[in-house]
């Protein structure tokens, strides 16, 4: 049972974690929903799209519950979806952390490493320090959307991503992105792209993404004041929680708790490459 989190400075009731993090998780439900291709099985969903062999979180089966067979059954399913596909990975995520647990042992043994990522929330405008020379412009359009696309790109290639999959992965972006109403911004340093976030809005929540500052301009405040200004932009849409997720075992995590985010849970999956 998740424990209760108060929305400060409202009279509204306390919202329990389990509550975020299920928000949460529709965000990642409907982001692969945007998939050409779905196949429904007995444990979930598998969904497909070839137009981006190399990236994971395209082509993946999205586990709802853990069927009679175990892994063996999902991972059977897995392999005729994509036999004769030209996706050579394989991927899962699950919608509940301990049922991933509970495979946890099965996968490795199948040559899958698992994944973590840690869902965090928070209520209000983040109480930090901005960079008054940091100017965040909206980037769906224009020179700015050029800066964007650039800096996002420049990004993926200095995790030493292959030219391939950095192209796909901005490909996934644009694709989906238009369809579920992501917004982007560019943060400029004294008229100089420095870094890009993401806000993407349903009902009372507001999903932060793509949170990134070019290494020329870290630790001068950059993604503090971006994230300072997504969650005053989600206010203005009238969200009042705002929710990400970040690495479990990542740095970033550090960052936003600093900024008054709090940890409501785990998103867990497994990957075979």
């Amino acid at each position: 049972m998740g424990r209760k989190v108060h929305s400060a400075g409202s009279l509204r009731a306390p919202v329990d974690t389990d509550e975020l993090l299920r928000a949460v998780v529709e965000f990642l439900r409907v982001w692969r929903e945007q998939a050409p291709s779905r196949v429904s099985t007995s444990w979930g969903a598998i969904y497909r799209d070839e137009r981006f062999s190399a990236i994971h979180q395209a082509n993946l089966g999205w586990v709802a519950s853990v069927p009679d067979g175990g892994s063996a059954k999902i991972l059977a399913d897995l392999d005729d979806a994509f036999r004769g596909s030209v996706v050579r990975h394989r991927s899962l995520l699950f919608e509940d952390a301990e049922k991933a647990y509970a495979v946890q042992e099965d996968m490795s043994r199948q040559g899958f490493r698992p994944v973590a990522d840690l869902a965090m929330a928070k209520v209000g405008l983040p109480a930090c320090i901005v960079n008054p020379e940091v100017e965040i412009r909206p980037a769906a359009e224009g020179a700015a959307a050029d800066d964007f696309r650039l800096l996002k790109i420049a990004t993926d290639a200095a995790f030493s991503y292959t030219p391939q999959v950095v192209d796909q992965l901005w490909g996934v972006w644009h694709d989906r992105s238009q369809r579920v109403g992501m917004r982007p911004f560019v943060a400029y340093m004294n008229g100089t792209p420095a870094g890009t976030i993401s806000v993407w809005t349903r009902g009372p929540f507001a999903w932060i993404d793509d949170v990134a500052t070019h290494p020329d301009f870290r630790l001068r405040g950059v993604a503090r004041t971006m994230i300072f200004e997504a969650c005053r932009r989600a206010a203005s849409a009238r969200c009042e929680w705002v929710v990400l997720t970040t690495e479990m075992f990542d740095t970033p995590k550090e960052m936003y708790k600093t900024l008054g985010f709090e940890p409501v849970g785990e998103v867990r999956g497994f990957v075979r490459e």
